[in-house]
């Protein structure tokens, strides 16, 4: 805490000799290095906005701070943003958990909707399956952070993640990008785009990403797939040419048209073919000395090397997605008319050796899972009058999933399936009212109704290849309808042209659900919560000081957390023989809490060849009560109801300080080449990885350090990259966890380097 408290004041200080030397920057640099303005999508208005002028905390992400970071996906920008902590993996690859602001999901429970909303070419996705999205051909990514609800949607509580493609520019150009590095890294990806007519032009971009796992397995597990699996035709992945794991086998195709019958009128389509082979999550058995596990009973003891793993079972994955987009904008007199449809396929079949060890005790052999999902909105963006500007819109969900588990613990071997339908519909509007030349007042709400039906299998009722399910415990039925409005104010108020402040009261739910993964009758008959709601309070400034050379944000924010869907024990209701101790774990909305925290960024253009930039973000997350709470994970123990003991719980996977500095330096050469210099360290505070804090699986603190040397070609756009990662090596791990049959985690990646060649002409 003391370190915590020590890093925030720095950071404070800095902050304030910034704005109390903007003068001396201002007299020293000539008014030439001026810092970019960032325009967002994300409000869907009839203007473009800054993301200065919002009374919203935003991180805004271009396409060349991107590839300047070499962010493969969404994790790596995460750690560029302050109080976002996008996590990779949870219990299975592909299955990331993001949490902003302390809220979100850890875990893998497929019916419990995500927190924090990803939005992709305005298209909310409702299945967390693939949602790390890959930054190939990204043109922004917007982190929204707080409630979202008005304008983005359901379920976006702890916040927002928004996703625009490159689009077509209707002018011919093509981008061709090379890398290769350790770990026999080979990547390759290309674009080209031109008009076909006056009215219609195209462009297709296309990638793959090869990689070797950082991992060795010393007992060369294998894959056996179910008879259920190959007849799916489930590719045998996961083993790599060197026999190490995770390896990285990915394939995006992605074709674009865009149509502009007139002035008025754009119609963009968009496809995306995704084809991921990749190696399963990584997951570490490790020596747990407050306990005896059962892997040291039969006298395995893992590797010193924490790269070095023992399986039995070489796991995989073996993703495709499709989607398809097609979007209209009419312009008219006041404003534009927006419709946006999706429809989205995807298919996911995975094998996971959970226990990290040479031995049968708890595999994940073969997972079946389906999603298909489509989306409508309309809208309309206008104005009034140069004091009003407003949205107004509907929007539509339908998803439908199949998810079928298999688990394998060495003496038996069961199955169940999760089959659940679940549509929304919402109407929203914000308007916008300068009430001065200086004062601006928003208000919006919006209303949204879901209907949600399950049909569950447990796990035990099916057979092994998900074919059919009998059984007292198999085809158990729940169906539920939620509804809310929630409400968005806000007040901003310009000091002068350079420095805004604002002050906003917002609201936000994610929706009833059910638990997928209950244990028995009672327990799944029994778990239906309702919605889980987010007030949030944000007090902020926003500045771009010293004639446009230095930006420099604070927000100060405080959640009220309510009806918090926790596993929690109860009394049993249907059958006390299946729950001997008189106790079952049931989903419930078990808990409340207070989050309060701080958020700093800021950019300096120090001269026109050198800059900085940074971020900060401190989160204090605690529970103001936890009904039922099984204080060490047993069955049967006294549950922690009383206030105190709800305080000394964390919330998992939440640090309590994020923060990321980056320097940037260029040098143009005299033979007219440039040189481009980038360091950056990110560093995330030690987080739990479960409420009770078990000292086994907190994950410590670690810092990452990146740097990158850049050469461009004089008179050309050829340009040649050195890039290396976490290249101080630090040891840390994305994800742990501690249960009765082991105890393991995910580990992070290692130092790694890679050399990349880009071209692009017009």
């Amino acid at each position: 805490m003391s370190k915590t408290r020590s890093v925030l004041s720095f950071f404070l200080i800095i902050s304030f000799i910034t704005i109390s030397n903007s003068v001396v920057y201002s007299q020293n640099n000539g008014g030439e290095n001026l810092i970019d303005e960032i325009v967002v999508t994300s409000q869907k208005r009839a203007n473009a906005i800054a993301a200065q002028d919002l009374p919203v905390s935003v991180t805004a992400i271009n396409e060349e701070l991107i590839i300047r970071s070499d962010s493969l996906d969404l994790t790596d920008v995460g750690r560029m943003v302050p109080n976002a902590t996008l996590h990779p993996s949870a219990t299975f690859a592909g299955t990331p958990n993001f949490l902003i602001r302390g809220i979100g999901v850890s875990g893998t429970t497929r019916s419990l909707d995500p927190t924090v909303g990803i939005i992709v070419d305005g298209v909310y996705l409702g299945f967390p399956v693939g949602a790390n999205l890959d930054m190939f051909d990204r043109e922004s990514v917007e982190i929204l952070r707080g409630p979202q609800g008005t304008l983005i949607g359901r379920n976006v509580t702890g916040g927002a993640i928004v996703v625009r493609s490159k689009r077509p520019s209707g002018n011919f150009g093509a981008k061709i990008d090379a890398t290769i590095g350790d770990y026999n890294r080979k990547d390759f990806s290309a674009s080209i785009e031109g008009p076909f007519s006056d009215k219609v032009s195209g462009k297709i971009a296309f990638m793959t990403r090869d990689r070797d796992g950082y991992w060795k397995d010393n007992n060369g597990g294998t894959m056996v797939p179910t008879a259920g699996a190959i007849a799916r035709g489930y590719d045998e992945t996961g083993t790599g040419d060197s026999g190490t794991k995770p390896d990285v086998d990915l394939t995006i195709i992605k074709p674009m048209l865009l149509i502009e019958p007139n002035e008025n009128l754009d119609i963009t389509f968009i496809a995306e073919f995704l084809t991921d082979k990749s190696g399963t999550a990584n997951s570490r058995n490790f020596v747990n000395n407050d306990a005896l596990r059962r892997t040291q009973l039969f006298g395995y003891t893992p590797p010193e090397d924490r790269y070095e793993i023992n399986h039995n079972l070489m796991g995989g994955n073996d993703l495709e997605i499709e989607t398809y987009v097609g979007e209209f904008n009419l312009r008219t007199d006041t404003g534009i008319l927006t419709g946006i449809a999706s429809y989205r396929e995807l298919t996911y079949d995975s094998s996971t050796d959970f226990d990290g060890s040479p031995i049968t005790l708890f595999h994940f052999p073969d997972n079946h899972e389906e999603q298909e999902q489509q989306t409508f909105e309309l809208r309309y963006a206008g104005s009034n009058s140069e004091n009003i500007d407003y949205v107004v819109g509907i929007s539509y969900f339908d998803q439908e999933m199949f998810v079928g588990e298999r688990r394998d613990f060495g003496v038996v071997d069961i199955a169940g399936v999760t089959e659940l339908q679940h549509d929304s519909i919402g109407i929203f509007a914000e308007l916008d009212y300068m009430i001065t030349d200086r004062t601006k007042l928003t208000f919006g709400a919006r209303w949204t109704e879901e209907n949600k039906e399950v049909i569950f299998n447990a796990i035990g009722s099916c057979e092994k290849d998900f074919s059919s399910c009998s059984g007292p415990s198999s085809g158990l039925f729940r169906n539920g309808t939620y509804d809310d409005t929630t409400p968005k104010f806000a007040i901003t108020h310009a000091l002068n042209d350079d420095v805004n402040i604002y002050a906003s009261y917002t609201q936000g739910f994610r929706s009833g659900s059910f638990d997928a993964r209950a244990r028995t009758i009672d327990s799944f008959l029994n778990s239906q919560p309702g919605p889980e709601e987010v007030t949030s309070i944000e007090l902020g400034l926003k500045s771009t000081l010293n004639d446009g050379r230095i930006m420099f944000n604070l927000a100060v924010f405080q959640a009220d957390y309510d009806d918090i869907q926790k596993l929690a024990l109860e009394d049993c209701v249907v059958d006390i023989n299946t729950c001997p101790s008189g106790r079952i774990q049931r989903l419930i909305n078990a808990a409340e809490a207070t989050i309060e925290g701080i958020e700093i960024e800021t950019k300096i253009n120090i001269t026109d060849q050198f800059s900085i930039e940074g971020s900060l973000g401190y989160t204090d997350a605690s529970f103001d009560k936890f009904e039922g709470f099984d204080a060490d994970g047993v069955p049967g123990y006294d549950p922690v109801t009383d206030p105190a003991a709800a305080k000394a719980l964390k919330f998992e996977r939440v640090p309590e300080l994020t923060y990321n500095i980056m320097a940037n330096y260029y040098q143009p050469l005299a033979s007219g080449a440039e040189l481009d210099f980038r360091v950056s360290y990110s560093y995330t505070d030690d987080f739990t990885n479960n409420a009770t804090m078990t000292k086994a699986i907190i994950t410590e603190s670690f810092g990452l350090l990146d740097a990158s040397v850049s050469y461009t070609f004089a008179q050309s756009n050829l340009k040649l990259t050195l890039f290396g990662k976490n290249i101080t090596d630090e040891d840390y791990h994305d994800f742990a966890l501690d249960n009765v049959l082991t105890s393991l985690t995910w580990g992070g990646v290692p130092d790694t380097y890679g050399l990349r060649l880009s071209y692009s002409f017009e």
